[in-house]
């Protein structure tokens, strides 16, 4: 073997791996969205039928329109730069605070949370903005003062406020589920960032009276609590219907499941199908493996974004793709703990999987975020350079073969 041959063979190996959170990303997002097209047409069908009279693909195609603008956005930030997101990031944030003060004065009520904003034939969820602007600008924020963060002042002056006016307007709409992912989202990017331990504590005392607070204020938290922890004797028709029909749902798939489009709780025993118990469907219809491959598309998530925290030299990038994939995997993790029994029912769908355009066009384009951020990982750059001359490579040997 020449020099030159041993060189790049030995630059080979570290240029492949370079490139692996981002063939992650990619994997994880195929899977979700493949698994999540599939589960939509089969569990919003019969609501389908009886919303528009006979039409069984009418959510359904909804929720594909919504996966193709997410496609569009995914593809075209993957491909800007780690500048440019910095750039965007206060665009993002203040537009979402903008449009979440519409929410608050002339927004539109859904199962008790005033979240919802109605411009035309169309209806978005400003707050899934929010979270894409809160991990954004705190990474940019937390990055520039990241050396400073010894003192409460500098702790919330600006990223604090900032993210803080976000969650405000949040939960001023009274959607407690999507605040505590938002919630989650700060305390990731202010513990990457290097918030002093001591900081937590605070924040975690005042955390706790603030959702004392809401869950008093409205009676439905209350009630999911208290069913939570006291499920003996619940009504299995009103308070304990979603856990005990999703339960049955789970119990009923076994291992392989039903079959694709058989479930029976879709009939109407199992409220929000098609969002929030998307998991119960999916593993009645597909049994333990579709749940098993649904887990592994969030771990290869989780694989990709501690790669990209540890390897990336850029602190904005290690502060946001913490914050961004806790909002990913935390936020299933919640939705599928619920579905599962191990949390009260809190009202959040399940990222990619779940219907919802705000939701999948907002959760597409901030795993294009995480795959910008994976392709300037060092050597990924190198790596896919390298590509063309990997499939040349490939195709001589072929040619060689097929001559010998």
């Amino acid at each position: 073997m020449t020099a030159t041959a041993s060189k790049r063979d030995a630059a080979a190996s570290p240029t492949r791996s370079a490139a692996t959170s981002y063939y992650l990303l990619v994997a994880a997002t195929t899977i979700l969205v493949v698994l999540g097209l599939a589960m939509v047409l089969s569990s919003s069908s019969i609501l389908s039928i009886r919303q528009t009279d006979g039409n069984p693909y009418a959510l359904f195609m909804v929720q594909a329109m919504a996966m193709a603008v997410g496609l569009v956005a995914l593809i075209i930030g993957s491909r800007l730069s780690v500048k440019t997101w910095k750039r965007l990031a206060p665009w993002i944030l203040f537009g979402s605070i903008a449009l979440l003060m519409l929410v608050y004065v002339a927004g539109t009520s859904s199962g008790g949370n005033k979240n919802w904003l109605k411009v035309g034939p169309i209806t978005m969820q400003p707050s899934e903005i929010g979270k894409l602007g809160i991990a954004l600008y705190l990474g940019v924020v937390l990055a520039t003062f990241r050396n400073e963060l010894t003192n409460l002042k500098r702790a919330l002056v600006p990223g604090g406020i900032g993210a803080g006016i976000v969650l405000a307007l949040v939960l001023a709409g009274h959607d407690m589920g999507t605040a505590m992912v938002m919630a989650m989202m700060i305390a990731a990017a202010y513990w990457v960032a290097g918030l002093p331990a001591r900081f937590f504590g605070l924040f975690a005392v005042l955390g706790g009276v603030g959702v004392l607070a809401l869950i008093n204020i409205g009676d439905t938290r209350l009630d999911r609590i208290q069913t939570f922890l006291k499920p003996e004797g619940c009504d299995i028709q009103a308070a304990c219907q979603q856990t005990t029909h999703g339960t049955w749902a789970l119990a009923s798939g076994g291992l392989w499941g039903l079959g694709p489009g058989m479930s029976r709780e879709k009939w109407g025993g199992l409220p929000a199908a098609d969002n929030d118990f998307i998991f119960a469907v999916l593993g009645e219809e597909y049994g333990l493996i579709g749940t098993v491959l649904v887990l592994l598309a969030f771990a290869m998530i989780v694989i990709a974004v501690t790669r990209i925290v540890s390897r990336s030299r850029d602190p904005f990038v290690q502060i946001a793709g913490a914050a961004i994939g806790v909002w990913i995997v935390g936020q299933a993790c919640v939705n599928i703990a619920v579905v599962v029994g191990l949390a009260p029912v809190t009202g959040v769908p399940l990222p990619i999987v779940s219907s919802g355009g705000s939701s999948l066009i907002m959760s597409m384009t901030a795993l294009g975020v995480l795959m910008a951020f994976a392709r300037h990982e060092p050597g990924a750059q190198e790596a896919f350079a390298a590509r063309p001359s990997v499939i040349k490579r490939s195709l001589t040997v072929l040619s060689r073969g097929r001559r010998g």
